[in-house]
């Protein structure tokens, strides 16, 4: 664990390897886990702790029904814009460190939609959200793509509904 200065908390995975290494954000739905296996494959995997404002720390596994629910308590609380700031600031850390050019965000869900916003508001180098939610609600936004963006917005989404996908 890692203060950077700004009161944000940021776990890192094991870094291996030499020479340009590429930067990765995991975003909710198991991130230090999806940072782990991230770095097994040779990227410096940031996990910030997205819900620090509110419930620093936690921890919570969307493969548990009951920590799921309390996932979804913490949406309602969390501000994404201010995510956005957090997001730029990972993104500042991570080509800060010697190695890495490019830093790219993966997200599900939650952060899937916080992998729109990077892309519409951030520098970031490339970006891939999996069933984000509420990205139809900022399409108005979609003109600020600067950097490749890979949507993967599922048919039978029962969080995106039909009318939104």
């Amino acid at each position: 664990m890692t203060n950077t200065g700004a009161g944000e908390k940021i776990t890192f995975a094991a870094l291996d390897g030499e020479g340009d290494i590429p930067g990765f954000l995991a975003t909710p739905d198991g991130p230090i886990r999806a940072a782990k296996a991230w770095a097994e494959l040779g990227y410096m995997a940031l996990a910030p702790d997205i819900f620090w404002r509110f419930a620093p720390g936690v921890e919570l596994d969307p493969d548990v029904p009951e920590q799921l629910q309390e996932a979804f308590g913490y949406f309602g609380q969390y501000d994404p814009d201010k995510g956005v700031k957090d997001i730029e600031a990972a993104i500042r850390y991570l080509r800060g460190v010697e190695g890495i050019a490019k830093v790219g965000l993966v997200g599900f869900c939650l952060g899937g939609r916080m992998a729109y916003m990077a892309a519409t508001r951030t520098d970031i180098d490339a970006s891939v959200g999996y069933y984000g939610v509420m990205i139809d609600q900022m399409l108005g936004e979609s003109h600020a793509i600067a950097n490749p963006l890979m949507l993967h917005i599922p048919t039978a989404d029962h969080f995106v509904g039909p009318e939104a996908q």
